[in-house]
């Protein structure tokens, strides 16, 4: 009898265990239901991502495309990583300039008064990118130093400040159109128009003499320089023009270093209404240095690319709202406000294609 009724108490003993198993399980498995998949735990609230044939697999190219959205003028970012773009921040003007690394770059806010340039602010990139500070009326386009630490620009006075930005301090140096060289130094030319003179940290490094030597000396002309930019080796790159009487103007891209003259390339005379610029007043190095994109400086406004090693342009005219060279140099992209273009330069046509309408673009 004793042995029936724990044989009994064993049976009904295991049914409760198996009872409570059962509704560990159901819990575990509604708990793993409901938890985030790793996958979406890792992208930030309001990422979406890209879908489409023509986009780059997912870790293919590096680093990160920032971006002024077209519509709204609203700064993003593309992750190359994930291709998951990140939540957009304030609606703002359409002109971003974003530094190669750091956390801060500059944003157009609103134009100045009587047409002299814009009123640019400090935007803290991040999800999503928020508005930190003001630099007041800029001229032109700032520049930003590799590291993000410092920006110059030049004023309505026609003077260039250069912040540290953290610190706050600002220094005052002649001249208009900076560029922030790899060693520091600030390169600047004179404000006024038609002045043959490149300045560095406001001192003379090439005057007309020099700037004057890969044009014909039989012709008479006024000289200027329209843009420039350096080397991380110091190879500097100058584009100046030559007004001839009764010639079209003569655009030419000079390579200095150590106040050598190393290359000069013809570059093509570019007609375009009077207030859009001029070709060359923006240039910039490939990272790596093996190619010289040489552009207008307005939104919708061309571009051509120099291949150094082949001395000729092997890109364009191609209009652009923006453009950015990758971190290796080995790609560039190109938004024509539909879409963002990647491609490399002088192989063909794009190679891949971002479905964002982009008024301005960097890549870090």
């Amino acid at each position: 009898m004793r042995n029936r009724w724990v044989g009994r108490r064993a049976v009904g003993t295991w049914l409760v265990l198996g009872a409570v198993g059962l509704l560990a399980a159901v819990a575990v498995f509604d708990a793993l239901r409901r938890a985030p998949s790793p996958v979406a735990a890792e992208e930030p609230a309001g990422a979406v991502r890209l879908t489409g044939d023509e986009l780059p697999a997912p870790g293919l190219l590096e680093g990160t495309i920032v971006f002024s959205d077209l519509r709204e003028c609203r700064p993003q970012e593309l992750s190359l990583e994930t291709l998951t773009l990140g939540p957009a921040g304030p609606s703002v003007g359409c002109n971003l300039w974003v530094p190669p690394r750091g956390g801060t770059a500059a944003v157009s806010l609103a134009s100045a008064l009587g047409g002299r340039g814009s009123v640019v602010g400090l935007l803290r990139l991040g999800d999503p990118p928020e508005i930190v500070g003001e630099l007041g009326v800029v001229r032109g386009h700032p520049s930003w130093s590799d590291d993000g630490t410092r920006v110059a620009w030049c004023t309505a006075e026609d003077h260039t400040v250069v912040l540290d930005v953290e610190p706050g301090t600002r220094t005052r140096v002649d001249g208009c159109r900076p560029t922030i060289a790899p060693d520091g130094s600030v390169l600047t030319r004179p404000a006024a128009l038609l002045t043959p003179t490149l300045l560095r940290d406001g001192e003379v490094l090439l005057g007309e003499e020099e700037l004057l030597r890969p044009f014909p000396r039989d012709v008479q002309g006024p000289l200027d320089v329209v843009g420039f930019d350096v080397r991380a080796d110091g190879l500097l790159a100058v584009v100046t023009v030559r007004f001839e009487s009764g010639r079209r103007p003569s655009r030419r891209l000079q390579l200095w270093r150590g106040g050598r003259l190393e290359q000069v390339i013809q570059l093509p005379e570019l007609s375009l209404p009077a207030g859009a610029g001029r070709l060359g007043d923006r240039v910039e190095f490939a990272p790596g240095g093996r190619a010289v994109a040489v552009a207008f400086p307005r939104s919708g406004m061309q571009m051509v690319v120099v291949d150094l090693e082949r001395g000729e342009v092997v890109l364009g005219p191609v209009s652009q709202h923006g453009f950015a060279w990758s971190p290796d140099g080995a790609w560039l992209a190109i938004s024509n406000a539909e879409e963002i273009r990647i491609l490399e330069p002088g192989r063909g046509g794009p190679e891949y294609v971002l479905p964002l309408g982009a008024e301005a673009v960097a890549w870090r």
